[in-house]
């Protein structure tokens, strides 16, 4: 059995954060079960060294990110790091900085947290919107997708080293690292392309731009991206196509898409490849319904197991 925690929107029906079973014997997943109730908590992440499960909080007219205990089961809060105004979108525990990342979309800033309290605050000019704010596990640097700004930013110990700008109209929102070469692989949530960028320490250089979607011509909007553990395969959802498209990493380190399956449930936010890399599950928030895959580790494709997972408005997935 793995636990897999869900974020979720508390606009309907949702409480807050949630839990649910992989039976792998089964191939199924089952006890959806309440963590915490809590307000919106729409991204999570999770140190299993010292069991602290962070997420975006909401309380009033107050937000920021919250702290919690984690015994396996339910979640006792710790502490939160919040100010008035609308909540961030992304949280990210950085270990080797002692800090809590947070990307603030509505207001186009990026906050660090250290030893509980706010030790940073990096805004951007007027138009941004920063949706993502995550570290490259192969290094410890810092990088930011500015959606508003079609604008990816690298940062070293918290000093910006390196901006590239993409195509206007992309709205660059999320990235996948690859485990073991210096690249990225950026997902547009405007154009539903997926953009390949060779990292040179102080220079971002794109070499690919692929879309997600069979036709580019469909309504849609990207969402969440990942990389398989191997380095061998792109996932990327698409929200409106409700699919994910299946890319597989050429050898010149560019991507070939072949694969488009469907979500089976509308706006699929969020998704996640289970830690040995034998299932995905995808978060449908418009249909309250996670979908379970069989991934095929040597080609990559996936083959739907479960669909129709009652979780109320899910919009992110942690396997822990």
């Amino acid at each position: 059995m793995t636990k897999i925690l869900l974020g979720t929107y508390t606009k309907k029906e949702s409480k807050g954060i949630y839990s649910i079973e992989l039976d792998e014997t089964t191939q199924t997943l089952r006890d959806l079960k309440l963590v915490t109730a809590t307000q919106n908590p729409t991204y999570l992440d999770f140190d299993p060294k010292t069991s602290t499960l962070y997420s975006v909080y909401q309380e009033g007219k107050n937000a920021g990110i919250a702290a919690w205990n984690f015994n396996g089961d339910t979640a006792e809060l710790l502490y939160t790091q919040t100010q008035e105004g609308v909540p961030p979108c992304y949280v990210r525990y950085h270990e080797a900085e002692a800090s809590i990342y947070d990307a603030n979309y509505h207001g186009g800033f990026v906050r660090v947290t250290q030893d509980q309290e706010l030790h940073k605050i990096i805004q951007y000019q007027e138009g941004s919107h920063a949706h993502y704010v995550d570290y490259d596990p192969n290094d410890d640097c810092v990088y930011v997708c500015d959606l508003g700004l079609n604008t990816i930013r690298k940062y070293e110990l918290m000093n910006e080293i390196a901006t590239f700008k993409t195509e206007e109209g992309m709205g660059p929102r999320h990235i996948a690292f690859h485990p073991t070469k210096k690249l990225l692989y950026a997902f547009g949530e405007h154009n539903n392309q997926i953009i390949t960028l060779v990292d040179e320490g102080f220079e971002l250089k794109q070499i690919q731009s692929i879309s997600t979607l069979p036709d580019p011509a469909i309504e849609s909007a990207g969402a969440a991206i990942r990389i398989s553990k191997d380095g061998r395969f792109v996932y990327a959802s698409n929200r409106g196509h409700d699919s994910i498209a299946i890319l597989k990493v050429l050898e010149d380190d560019t991507l070939e898409k072949i694969d488009t399956i469907s979500t089976y449930g509308e706006h699929p936010r969020d998704f996640a490849i289970s830690p040995d890399q034998k299932y995905l599950v995808v978060a449908n928030r418009d249909t309250d319904n996670l979908t379970l895959y069989l991934r095929d580790e040597d080609t990559g494709r996936l083959t739907l197991l479960q669909k129709d997972v009652y979780a109320p408005e899910a919009v992110a997935v942690y396997f822990i």
